[in-house]
């Protein structure tokens, strides 16, 4: 008698072909979500920060063979890569996080490269230097410590990103597996019945857009807060 109920007080969002209730299943399946969303950014950001100062900071042979591994990586489209990473590794939810993970480490691997060449000419570096002091001490004081505002700018971004692409995944069944709660599973599992009752596709289908849609804004809030000019211009506002 539940199966495919419209919304209604009992079910906000309705239920889905197994009568079980959209909202539960949503705020769920979020959690694995998210976590993969947090999980995929934080791997891609290590790897991404460490690649990309030690490669920017050292030039060389160093740069040249990481950028070109970098570059390699860019030439693949991101969710046919990480399609097909995680169709070798098998299906599952660790082999969706670390596909996704090799396509957004690039990103964060050529910002860090570019912050660590620039600061790198910077006098206080050069300062650093004539001391004596050891060249790994000289790239976490000044080099990471100084380059990390667009990097953290650039992190919630990159979750709205994950956070699609893990859908996707879901959605071709590379990712989570049946009965996990998953928004891109969901969706699939559906998708059969979105004619008879769209509740069941759009309702998640909502919760995804919501969610990227946060954090593309707390990524640029994130910058404005970081921007002294944007600081400035808001704080002057207020007053």
């Amino acid at each position: 008698m539940a199966l495919l109920q419209p919304p209604s007080w009992t079910h906000p969002l309705g239920t889905d072909l197994f009568g079980r209730d959209l909202l539960s299943r949503i705020l769920y399946g979020g959690r694995h979500t998210l976590f993969i969303g947090a999980s995929v950014v934080s791997l891609a950001f290590i790897f991404g920060v460490v690649i990309g100062s030690v490669s920017g900071f050292k030039g060389g042979w160093i740069d040249s063979i990481a950028m070109r591994v970098i570059d390699a990586i860019l030439s693949f489209p991101a969710l046919v890569l990480a399609i097909a990473l995680s169709a070798a590794m098998g299906a599952g939810l660790t082999s969706a996080t670390l596909a996704i993970s090799v396509t957004l480490t690039p990103q964060f691997a050529r910002l860090s490269r570019n912050q660590a060449r620039r600061l790198s000419d910077m006098l206080y570096v050069d300062a650093a230097r004539a001391l004596g002091v050891p060249d790994h001490t000289i790239m976490l004081r000044h080099i990471l410590r100084n380059g990390l505002v667009p990097l953290l700018t650039l992190a919630p971004l990159s979750v709205g990103t994950a956070i699609l692409q893990v859908a996707s995944l879901g959605f071709l069944g590379l990712g989570a597996q049946p009965p996990t709660a998953e928004w891109g599973a969901d969706i699939a599992m559906n998708l059969d019945y979105v004619r008879v009752a769209p509740w069941t596709v759009f309702s998640t289908g909502i919760a995804i857009v919501l969610t990227v849609l946060a954090f593309n804004l707390l990524a640029d809030a994130t910058g404005a807060y970081f921007s002294p000019s944007q600081r400035i211009t808001s704080e002057a506002n207020r007053a």
